[in-house]
This record gives structure tokens, C-alpha cells and sequence, in this order.
């Protein structure tokens, strides 16, 4: 994709909102007084004016039918002078800085004096210097105050510039504090590092010039930083406050700012998370309005009170990105995949003291960022995130992964600057000296923690992420716990293991407001409950479940191989294809919440229909969905249609992964179709149905031969399964009707419409019909040998020696060499012809047919469904997804 393109998307996405919210919610450009219960706050006009402007600098000239210009006007016209401060001071002067000198302004020229000077009111925040000076602000105030006098001074209201030169001189101070330009956002140096640390660098772009070296410098590392732990949904920082949506934002900024500065480790994968964060961001806005208060939450100073302000301080940012952006090379394009998202497992150092880092991991099974840094409220607890995968609660004292330990009534936890860091093979070591008050984003250093240590190893195992901890406390605690939270759509398998007597449960927390993250609600807890002592240990092992869509899903076949593996993989229906009857917004919302697409037989997804299938394609690539084909055919059993080579080409060259039933289909099918050279190969056998045939040894085999007409005590022979143009069952009949035996009968029940059954008393036939499974059973129970005349022309396998395996049958085989390799010793030959048959079936020797049904059984714990699901897991894993 190109800028012009990404760059289109991110302004439609803010003029749409803007104009929906006008529309819908501020007729006229009129602010309410109230919205949904909260008083709306002066904040708000000199918001709407700011992104107004963004978007006229965009290329945007009206929005509501109404002219841009006028637009602002409006908005400015209601800005409160005596309630307008800091933020939104410096964004009324700047939105009237567009406009020419406050004096000889041609937006407000002709404005009453009162107008005017309510506008010159706002723009003054000097009364915060002292709230600035006495340490109730925190530091990064003289950045937004500096800001406010640059404005000023370029309106011209002021003249005297020793205020905006202190102010740059203290804002150049606190970014030169760190040798890096790592600004440690806390007012007491706890090491509090987190979204502020790389948006005080879009905050002080207007001041760049001021401030000199320590600004590029900065904004370089900052920038570095960004790409290093950067999730793949766009979210530029994942922990502490200010996240989620405002994470998104934060990316397309950035990214305008390196590509217009030529900053940053390249232009084209700086467009490449610009990409990714407005891809992902239709979700944070509905009707007009940010949703990022519905299922989910924000800190609670961006609570429901303030949902105008943060839609349009959402939407300027959109805005201010997509107008930096319009003055960038149109045709450049996007970075691939892996060049942004390389594999990674660093521990980047914000600060040696108090010690402050992330780690940041990313290989193909795993990826997330740990925070070790000076706050213990949930958002900063040293915790994996990844939006979509490990979220935790915001703006708690809910600990997810440390330890919760109450003492004294209070709660406390592992977090907090820590005593030593260091990286140790495929992980990260931890150790505490005392645990902090669980819950602070302001740690007090005088505040004395709970007494004992602490020590923590993160390791990464393929796809699992292991932790392991250890605290001896000075006193014994009241109460441990230890909680993993799962977010919505994406279950975990959660282990845990100690020594000391504990109970393990999982809480239904859904719906709950303290159980949402900045992203989703976290519907399931996953607790480990610790009787208190003075030394504690345990581990944790976590695992994202593969969410895999089957087309397989609900029949006998998909239940026996996914039974076995349910704490792993979560399976559901395919929502694609005609019979799926999914509207495409439905599909395209499951589709974002699974990781592998399952295709057994391409024609039960969308039949003949050759475009239908390139289209489902399309959307499982591009929607990331990885595809794996358990290919049980070479081409379909119905033979009407020619367009199958087709699809079955189209969807070889699109698997990721590819099941073969035998070593034997696998030469087969690679001859016929082209498959990807990367794909990930696989022959695992077909699994037995015995489970599904339990009772068969309890059914009288005599009550069920006079059900059927037959004989007692003659050698049994069956043909099962449907009807198919391959199962020679006609040549079987003939050759059957041959023989002079009189002690062995022909039970089919895969007689076929074009079928004529011999006139011979041995030989009884039923038309096929799909039957209850209890009666398939009971008719099976009449069996002795079960006859398996394939034709191998277009054939790759067949689900009847499953039926056979589970029974530990023996079977009477064609040459065809799929049985041979499956069925080996527990397959009698009998090839193809009338005359082969009746040869086989005359030297047919009941000490044979045993030795064939002892192989036979001897088989099934090859052809085990745990056995085989486990192979196929493997499989799976090792294609992966790309939610990561």
C-alpha cells in the first residue's frame, strides 16, 4: 500500500467521525451543557475548534454541509476564557494562529472586544507556574506551560519571552535528564516510564528549535523505542495509563513525524504501523463518539465524564497526523510484514537507578512486553501485554501474574523499581527488595513496603510463556493469591505448581467494570489461592489456545480428533462459504478473533463455484487467518463438475499447512498440485472410531442377524460407507455371486442407485442411507471381514478404516496402496476384478481372517484420536497464527 492510500484512510476516518459527531451530537457545532449525565467541561470547545483545524490543514473545507472556517468560528465562539488552562490554552492559541496575529486576526477580526478578549483569556495559563513550582503539577507541566507562552507570543499578546525561555529551559532540563531522552513521567524519579515517554516528543515538536540537541536526539530514541515494543495492532506503548485508543493515535503520529522529519529506522515502516493502528482503530469509534468506556475501560481521570474531550482529542490526532502526512512522497510504500515486526529478545534500560526497563520479545510463537518500571498500580506491574493476548486490568490494584498479598488489611505486590535486572537465556530475572503497596502510580519513597524479597523469571517455552517466582516474607502474610486474567476471544491454558497447600480455580469475571483492560473485558480469572507462610514458590505456565475455524465442525470426525486436545485449541464452525450463510461484517468479526482456518473438503465449503473459493481465500489472507488442509481426497467423490482441479490447485497453493493421510496420498497429491514452498507437511493417519462403537460388544449379534434376514454362524463379510465412484461395489457383488462358499455372506450397505444385487440368497443388500450412529453400530455388529474394494484412481483415503481399526476387523483389500500402507498385516488381498474377488474370497480362512483382526486391533493405538489430535496439534503450532 502506498502513503497516499494509508494517509486516505486515516483522514476519512477522521472527517467521517467528525462529521457523524456534529450530526449527531453537536447540531450547529453547539456543545451541550450536559452529555449522558456529566457536566461537559470548558475542554471540550477548544478541542472541537483544534481538530478543526487539523483537518482544514488536511485539505478538509466543510464539515455538516458547513464551511470549515465557519466550523471553527463556532467552536471558538464558546470557549469559556476563565475555564480554558493548560492543554487547551496553547490549543485555542494555535487554532488562532492559523488565522494571522491576534490583533490582525481575519478569523475574529470583527468580533465584539468581549469575544475577543474571552479568546485572550483562554489563551493565558500563567497561574499554573506556581501550581508548577510547588510540585503539584507534574514536571512535564513546563513542556504543556512553554507551549502555552509559544502560542502566546506568536499571537503576539506577549512580548516579554523570560517566562517561555525559563519554561523551554526547565522542558530542555527534564528531557536532557536521561542520557537517552527517556522521560521518567512520575514526580518523585520511581522510574515511571510509559506512553509519556514517547508522546512528550510529539508534545514539545512545536518547541523543537528551542530546545536544540536534546530534542532530536530524544525524539530519535524515542522513536526506536516505539518500534522496538510496538505491538502488531498498531499500539505504540501497552502498559500503564493513556493507552489503548490513545496507543493507536500515538503510532500515526509518530509515524508523520518520522516520515516528515526523515527520522526513525525508515519512512516505509514507520507507514507500515501507521497502517496497522488505523486498520485496528474503526473499533474505538461508533456513532460519533470514542467507545474506549464500552467493555472496556480508561484510567478514570478519561472516565465517561470526559467522553466528548477524548473523541475529539482522538480525532486530532488522526487529523494532525493525516495533515503532516499530506506533505510526505504520496507514492511510498509500505514496509513488509517482517521488517517491522522482526524477531526480537531485548531488555531495553530506561534508567540504571532506580532501575527501569521493558523487555520485549517476538519470535513466530510468542510475543509481548514486560514492564519493569516505578508504579505497582495493575497497568505497570511487571506483567506481559499484548493487546488481544495478555491484557490486564486498568487503573487497579487487581495484580495479574505477581503475587496479591494482603497484610495488615492492606495489599501489596511484586512490583516497583527492581534490585537487579538481567537477561538470562530465553527470558528475564527479577529481584525485589520489599513489596510495595499494590495499586500506587505514585510511589512514595518514604512509604515503607511490606518487609521480605522477591525474585521473578520470565522464560519463554515455543508458545507457552513461564514464570517463575519465589518471596520469603520477614512476617507471615494473611493472604497470597495469584491471578492470570484472560481476555475476550482469546483463551489460555493456564498451569500452575507449588509446594505449598493452595487451591485452583477459575472466576467468571464478565461484566465486571474492575475486570476490563485499555482493550477488551476480562470475562475469566484464573486463580492459584497460596496458604499464607515465610517463604513461598510457585510457577505459572501460560498458553494461548489456537482459535481454529473447521469446515469439519459438529461432524463425528472434527468432534474424535479436536476431543483430545481441548485444553489447547478452541474449535469453531467456519463462518465462510454459502452454507455457513454468515453476513460478510459477521465473518469478518469472528475471522479477527481466530488464528487457524481448518479445510477438510473444499466442495462442502462452497461446492463448484471456482470464485467463491478464490474469494474465501482472499478474506482468510487478508484477514491473516492461516490455513491448514487435512486433504482427504485427490479431487471430490462427485465427478460432476470439472472446476474442481481448480479449487483443489487454489487451495494447495494457499495452505499453509498441508495433513496427508498417508506417505503414499502425500507422492499423490504433490504430483497432481502445486503447494507453497514454505508449506508445512504433515502425514498423520486417519484415527479410529472405536470410542464411537463402544457398545457394539454389548448387542447380541444373533438378535441383529434375524433383524437382518441373515444367517447364524456364517463368515460375515460387509461393505460400509457411502456410495463412490471409487468403491467398486458392483465388481465385489458379481465377484462374490461367483463363489461356491455357502458358509460366507455378503452384507453391503453401500448399495449405490446404479447398483443391481445378484440373485443369490448369500448376498443381502440395503440401499445406502445416512442412519443413526446407534444403528450403523448394530449393523455393524453382524460383521466379520470388512470388504474395502477401492478403486485408487482420484482416491487419497477413506474414513472406513477407521470403522474397521475400531472394530480390530479384518479387511478384505484392493491393491490400492493406501490400505496397504495403513492397514498393512489387518489387510487381506482381494484386488478389483469379479475374478479376484471370488479368488480371495474362496481361500478366505478363518485362521486368516483372526491373524488379519488380531493386526487389526493391534493397530488401534497408532490410529488413537489422542494420538493423532496430538500429531495434529503439533502441526498447528507449528504453522501458527498471526494474531500476535
Amino acid at each position: 500500500m502506498r502513503l497516499h492510500e494509508v494517509r486516505a484512510r486515516i483522514l476519512g476516518l477522521a472527517a467521517g467521525t467528525t462529521e457523524r459527531l456534529v450530526d449527531r451530537h453537536l447540531p450547529g457545532f453547539r456543545i451541550p451543557s450536559v452529555f449522558a449525565g456529566h457536566r461537559v467541561e470548558p475542554d471540550v470547545a477548544a478541542d472541537l475548534a483544534f481538530t478543526l483545524c487539523h483537518l482544514r490543514d488536511a485539505g478538509v473545507s466543510e464539515v455538516a454541509s458547513v464551511p470549515i472556517e465557519e466550523g471553527i468560528a463556532r467552536a471558538l465562539r464558546q470557549v469559556d476564557g476563565e475555564g480554558t488552562h493548560s492543554f487547551w490554552s496553547y490549543r485555542v492559541a494555535e487554532s488562532l494562529i492559523r488565522f494571522g496575529p491576534f490583533a490582525q486576526n481575519s478569523l475574529i477580526d470583527d468580533w465584539p472586544e468581549s469575544m475577543r478578549a474571552e479568546l485572550e483569556r483562554a489563551c493565558d495559563t500563567t497561574s499554573f507556574v506556581e501550581l508548577l513550582d510547588s510540585g503539584l503539577l507534574p514536571r512535564n507541566y513546563a513542556a504543556v506551560l512553554a507551549r502555552c507562552e509559544l502560542g502566546r507570543a506568536k499571537l503576539g499578546i506577549i512580548e516579554d519571552l523570560h517566562l517561555l525561555d525559563d519554561l523551554v529551559a526547565r522542558t530542555r532540563e527534564m528531557l536532557g535528564a536521561s542520557p537517552d531522552g527517556y522521560l521518567d513521567d512520575s514526580t518523585t524519579g520511581v522510574g515511571r516510564y510509559d506512553i509519556y515517554t514517547a508522546d512528550v516528543y510529539l508534545f514539545t515538536e512545536p518547541l523543537a528549535e528551542q530546545l536544540g540537541p536534546v530534542w532530536e536526539q530524544g525524539a530519535r530514541n524515542a522513536l526506536d523505542l516505539v518500534a522496538k515494543v510496538a505491538s502488531t495492532d498498531g499500539s505504540a506503548i501497552t502498559w500503564g495509563r493513556s493507552t489503548g485508543a490513545l496507543a493507536a493515535c500515538l503510532t500515526m503520529e509518530l509515524a508523520a513525524l518520522a516520515i516528515d522529519r526523515s527520522i526513525g529506522d525508515g519512512d516505509d515502516r514507520w507507514l507500515s504501523r501507521a497502517l496497522a493502528a488505523v486498520e485496528h482503530f474503526d473499533r474505538w469509534l461508533e456513532d460519533g463518539l470514542i467507545s474506549a468506556h464500552q467493555h472496556r475501560s480508561t484510567y478514570s481521570y478519561r472516565g465517561p465524564q470526559r467522553r466528548l474531550q477524548m473523541t475529539l482529542d482522538v480525532l486530532g490526532k488522526l487529523a494532525c497526523s493525516a495533515a503532516i502526512l499530506r506533505r510526505a512522497d504520496p507514492d511510498l510504500p509500505t514496509a513488509g510484514w517482517e521488517e517491522v515486526h522482526p524477531e526480537s529478545n531485548r531488555l531495553i534500560l530506561f534508567s540504571e537507578r532506580p532501575v527501569a526497563a521493558v523487555w520485549t520479545y517476538r519470535s513466530s510463537d510468542c510475543a509481548f512486553v514486560v514492564p519493569f518500571v516505578g508504579s505497582t498500580r495493575s497497568d505497570y506491574l511487571p506483567a506481559p501485554r499484548n493487546p488481544g493476548l495478555y491484557e490486564v486490568p486498568v487503573d487497579s490494584v487487581i495484580a495479574s501474574l505477581v503475587p496479591l498479598v494482603f497484610a495488615g488489611g492492606q495489599a501489596f505486590t511484586v512490583g516497583g523499581p527492581p534490585t537487579s535486572l538481567q537477561m538470562v537465556g530465553d527470558g528475564v530475572s527479577a529481584s525485589y527488595s520489599g513489596l510495595p503497596r499494590a495499586g500506587v502510580l505514585e510511589i512514595d519513597p518514604d512509604q515503607q513496603p511490606l518487609s521480605g524479597t522477591a525474585s521473578l523469571r520470565y522464560r519463554v517455552e515455543g508458545r507457552s510463556l513461564v514464570v517463575d517466582e519465589e518471596i520469603r516474607f520477614e512476617k507471615r502474610p494473611e493472604a497470597v493469591s495469584v491471578l492470570v486474567c484472560e481476555t475476550a476471544h482469546r483463551p489460555l491454558r493456564v498451569q500452575f505448581a507449588t509446594d505449598a497447600e493452595h487451591d485452583v480455580q477459575t472466576v467468571d469475571t464478565a461484566g465486571l467494570k474492575e475486570y476490563r483492560s485499555f482493550w477488551a473485558e476480562l470475562p475469566l480469572v484464573h486463580q492459584l489461592d497460596m496458604e499464607p507462610s515465610e517463604s513461598i514458590a510457585f510457577s505459572l505456565e501460560m498458553t494461548p489456545k489456537l482459535r481454529i475455524a473447521s469446515t469439519a465442525f459438529g461432524h463425528h470426525y472434527h468432534r474424535s480428533l479436536y476431543g483430545p486436545i481441548r485444553d489447547f485449541v478452541v474449535g469453531i464452525a467456519s463462518p465462510l462459504g454459502p452454507l455457513a450463510a454468515r453476513a460478510d461484517h459477521e465473518a469478518e468479526r469472528i475471522l479477527d478473533h481466530v488464528d487457524l482456518f481448518h479445510l477438510h473438503w473444499p466442495e462442502w465449503l462452497a461446492f463448484d463455484d471456482v470464485d467463491e473459493h478464490r474469494r474465501i481465500i482472499g478474506r482468510l489472507q487478508e484477514s491473516g487467518v492461516r490455513i491448514v488442509w487435512t486433504q482427504h481426497n485427490l479431487t471430490p467423490h462427485s465427478k460432476g463438475s470439472a472446476a474442481y482441479d481448480a479449487i483443489y490447485q487454489a487451495w494447495a497453493a494457499a495452505a499453509d499447512g498441508v495433513i496427508h493421510q498417508s506417505e503414499w496420498g502425500r507422492r499423490q497429491s504433490l504430483d497432481r498440485y502445486e503447494f507453497r514452498d514454505d508449506v508445512v507437511e504433515g502425514v498423520i493417519p486417519h484415527g479410529h472410531f472405536g470410542p464411537l462403537m463402544s457398545e457394539i460388544d454389548r448387542i447380541d449379534r444373533r438378535d441383529v442377524e434375524a433383524e437382518l434376514g441373515l444367517r447364524p454362524e456364517a463368515l460375515r463379510i460387509g461393505i460400509i460407507g457411502a456410495p463412490r465412484a471409487e468403491k467398486r461395489v458392483q465388481d465385489f457383488m458379481d465377484g462374490f455371486a461367483a463363489t461356491r462358499r455357502r458358509d460366507v455372506e455378503l452384507l453391503v450397505l453401500s448399495l449405490g442407485e446404479g447398483d443391481r444385487v445378484p440373485d443369490d440368497p448369500r448376498i443381502t443388500a440395503i440401499p445406502y442411507e445416512m442412519v443413526p450412529r446407534e444403528l450403523y453400530n448394530r449393523r455393524l455388529r453382524a460383521l466379520d471381514v470388512v470388504a474395502l474394494p477401492f478403486s485408487p484412481e482420484g482416491m487419497l483415503a477413506t474414513g472406513t478404516i477407521g470403522d474397521v481399526i475400531g472394530l480390530g476387523l479384518a479387511a478384505l483389500v484392493s491393491d490400492w496402496p493406501f490400505l496397504a500402507e495403513m492397514l498393512a498385516e489387518a489387510g487381506i488381498p482381494c484386488g478389483l476384478s469379479p475374478a479376484e474377488v471370488a479368488e480371495a474370497v474362496e481361500n478366505l480362512d478363518p485362521t486368516v481372517v483372526e491373524r488379519a483382526a488380531a493386526a487389526s486391533r493391534a493397530l488401534q493405538a497408532t490410529h488413537d484420536w489422542s494420538e493423532i489430535a496430538h500429531q495434529t496439534l503439533a502441526l498447528f503450532e507449528q504453522v501458527g497464527t498471526t494474531r500476535l
